[in-house]
């Protein structure tokens, strides 16, 4: 099953949702729906009906605060490590802001690089905000694993491109410049269910252009979302000129309503992004727990799966082991067997593979003496006696052999003769060539010495 990723927009008695699925890097619209609720209770039913079920394992939920309940401060620091950004906050954010930092739970974003220090947005929100929020999901599989803080939580999606943001909800208007790929600044109208459309068209008009000012640009293309858009304001904005971006034109190539366009953005966003880069108030006692409760029986079946597989497994290795040392111990035996009658006079038995070999090599150096196909040592001394004729006397001192060639180091009585023997040797079809290395006279009794070279036709015995 393809992971889902769902976004949840919960806003005075409705819950809006929106699934995505990410498959193969591209991002698809699986469902967009919307249910009333009066309690956290018909709240886990309206998911579930909108889901086609119970959430899977593997899907992630998110969802957000709204503007209205969160503190907002930009603080600086002359470090960037996490860790000693939250043991500070609490000390920065007491002085700055009216409130009880006991009762409250902060966040913060990543730390931007500035010329001498780091700049850090944090957010504080009171702990009730957040216990309500949650009290929505009491059941663990539909527990959101983060909950972050409108505007906010939709800049990961929208920070590519300076824009001003603009949220209507039924309960609040928020104008927020997205600019230099932060939240540059935002400004909200609370209450508006009391408000008329004029007045809301008035704060919004007033608001874009303040915040355009502060940073001396102007007609920003704006993002309007949200369940309290009207056609009347789109039609206003249009009017004067102003460019509207389509969330759903830009970044799923389909239409959404701007009623669900926050619920697909915080899903989108939760398909791009790692926990490090958002805002995220499920820490510390509001921490995502519990959430393999309902696979506990599961788990523990699957347990037990395992270790009758891996004991299956380790008793079917131990047989195949003592199979296997059965039938080494059989060839062990068969072997010796074999020894004794091919050795019968060897008395004692160490290693039969090693002994075998070595006793195969001295048969081998006993039969290379004797030669194969005719070339051996025995066969050359024989035609060195059928060639020299009887009569000659000659004394063979050293007899050298090996593959390749024979020498042959000896005495006899005259030049002459050592020439009739290289011309009879020559006659012989087993050797190539036969040369004299050396002749001379001996120092007495008129005797030659000489040394005979005698090259093997084809090589001698291996």
């Amino acid at each position: 099953m393809a992971k889902r990723f769902i976004g949840i927009d919960l806003e005075g008695i409705d819950v809006r949702m929106a699934v995505l699925t990410a498959t193969a890097g591209q991002v698809q619209i699986q469902a967009l729906d919307k249910r009333e609720y009066n309690s956290p209770e018909e709240t886990v039913a309206a998911i579930n009906e909108m889901l086609g079920g119970e959430p899977a394992l593997n899907d992630r939920m998110v969802t957000a605060l709204p503007t209205r309940v969160g503190l907002f401060r930009r603080l600086r620091f002359p470090f960037r490590e996490k860790s000693k950004i939250e043991a500070s906050l609490p000390i920065e954010l007491s002085a700055q802001l009216p409130v009880e930092l006991e009762e409250h739970q902060f966040a913060f974003l990543p730390p931007r690089a500035r010329e001498n220090d780091y700049e850090v947005d944090a957010v504080v929100v009171h702990r009730g905000e957040v216990e309500a929020l949650i009290e929505h999901f009491p059941q663990p599989e539909h527990n959101p694993r983060r909950i972050d803080l409108f505007p906010f939580a939709l800049l990961p999606v929208l920070c590519d491109r300076d824009s001003l943001l603009i949220y209507c909800r039924r309960l609040e208007v928020v104008v927020a410049l997205v600019f230099d790929g932060i939240i540059w600044d935002y400004r909200l109208l609370p209450g508006t269910a009391e408000s008329s459309e004029e007045e809301i068209l008035d704060f919004v008009s007033n608001q874009v252009s303040q915040l355009e000012n502060a940073i001396n640009r102007e007609d920003l293309p704006l993002w309007v979302i949200g369940a309290g858009v009207s056609d009347s304001l789109v039609q206003e904005l249009r009017a004067v000129g102003r460019t509207i971006l389509d969330p759903g034109k830009e970044f799923f190539g389909s239409d959404v309503s701007p009623e669900m366009a926050p619920a697909a953005l915080l899903a989108l966003v939760e398909t791009r992004t790692s926990k490090a880069e958002h805002l995220n108030f499920r820490k510390g006692e509001f921490s995502a727990r519990g959430q393999l409760e309902i696979y506990r029986s599961r788990t523990l079946v699957a347990a037990a799966m395992l270790l009758l597989v891996l004991f299956g497994g380790a008793a079917t290795m131990h047989l195949g082991y003592l199979q296997k040392s059965q039938q080494e111990a059989a060839l062990k035996e068969q072997l010796k067997t074999v020894f004794r009658q091919t050795m019968p006079t060897s008395a004692t038995i160490v290693d039969v593979p090693l002994q075998l070999e070595s006793q195969l090599q001295e048969l081998q150096k006993q039969v290379q003496l004797f030669g194969l196909g005719g070339h051996g040592a025995a066969t050359v001394l024989q035609v060195l006696s059928e060639s020299v004729a009887p009569e000659v006397k000659v004394d063979l001192r050293e007899f050298t052999y090996n593959s390749e060639e024979v020498r042959l180091d000896g005495q006899t009585d005259s030049f002459d003769t050592v020439n009739k023997m290289v011309e009879a040797l020559n006659s012989n079809a087993l050797f190539a060539s036969v040369m004299i290395s050396d002749a001379k006279l001996a120092g007495e009794n008129n005797q030659v010495d000489f040394i005979l070279q005698l090259k093997l036709l084809g090589g001698g015995g291996q």
